[in-house]
């Protein structure tokens, strides 16, 4: 897969794109993606995706918390076998481009687009148009527009911001998968706490993940740790550690039948089931019979 940050392409070659925020890459993406892929093999044309380095939405204020890196964002893309890959600053340039603009200027003239596919709920341009709209400007322009409907599982739909809400709500493993397609997952940097932890018994990796993730409700949950290219099971408490003296937000992994030294290590960490919300115990004691009851629970489900 090849990867631009730019519009500058000389060369010849036709193209089949698809755009979008991409948050996520999730199934109602995938299918965005395959049939892009299906019509560039059909009419022998680069099959690509242009997406931005941040949510559109984010342009005037950093609400929206995202379901993936960049550089996540771009491994999944590459698992898709798409040709190329345009990540794209939206900058005041590209925001305030009509769509007639946007197609005429941008797709046909720079990337030499003949197909566009989009999903049945796209907006496009400075003028917002939709769907019907879009197609009358690609007429004009002699871009074939194709249009898939919105990809739904249980009668709901498969969008960015639902999955969101679910991870927001606690809701993990199987049912997230259907959305999402997988786990929803997250790297960081295993760093030194106040070792807590090892005090009652159960040490931790105190793991630092990127503010710009979707934080999934607090509280325990069973996960899988990669540590390099292992895999170990483990008890994740995410929150703000209110049975604590100096509480703060954090996130810790506790390795089930582990105790290597892994500070400063990269963990990439998948949530797999929800398993209690988080609690503050009136002493120690009790706090150290539920860390015990999580994980007997956690093994339970081995």
């Amino acid at each position: 897969m090849r990867i631009y940050e730019n519009f500058e392409i000389n060369d010849n070659n036709n193209r089949t794109i698809t755009i979008g925020d991409f948050d996520g890459v999730h199934i109602g993406h995938t299918k965005l993606i395959e049939k892009t892929i299906d019509i560039s093999q059909k009419t022998g044309t680069l099959s690509c995706a242009l997406t931005f380095k941040f949510n559109t939405a984010n342009i005037m204020s950093n609400k929206i918390k995202y379901l993936c890196t960049v550089q996540e964002k771009i491994i999944l893309f590459e698992q898709t076998g798409i040709d190329e890959l345009y990540i794209i600053e939206f900058n005041e340039d590209i925001r305030k481009k009509t769509s007639l603009d946007f197609i005429q200027n941008v797709l046909v003239d720079r990337l030499n687009v003949k197909n566009l596919v989009l999903g049945d709920d796209a907006k496009l341009g400075s003028d917002r148009l939709a769907i019907d709209s879009i197609k009358k400007v690609c007429d004009l322009t002699g871009v074939n527009l194709y249009c898939l409907s919105q990809i739904q599982y249980n009668n709901k739909r498969i969008t960015s911001s639902y999955i969101r809400s679910m991870i927001i709500d606690g809701v993990v493993g199987d049912e997230l998968r259907e959305f999402l397609g997988r786990d929803y997952s997250f790297v960081g940097e295993v760093v030194h706490g106040n070792s807590f932890g090892k005090i009652l018994g159960f040490p931790t990796a105190n793991i630092v993940i990127d503010s710009s993730l979707v934080v999934p409700k607090y509280g325990v949950y069973y996960a899988t740790c990669q540590i390099d290219d292992k895999i170990f099971n483990a008890g994740i408490n995410i929150g703000d550690k209110p049975s604590v003296d100096n509480s703060y937000f954090g996130l810790e992994a506790f390795l089930l039948d582990f105790d290597d030294d892994i500070y400063g290590k990269k963990i990439k960490i998948n949530l797999k089931k929800f398993i209690r919300p988080e609690e503050k115990f009136d002493s120690i004691e009790k706090l150290k019979e539920q860390i015990s009851k999580d994980i007997e629970n956690i093994r339970k489900l081995l």
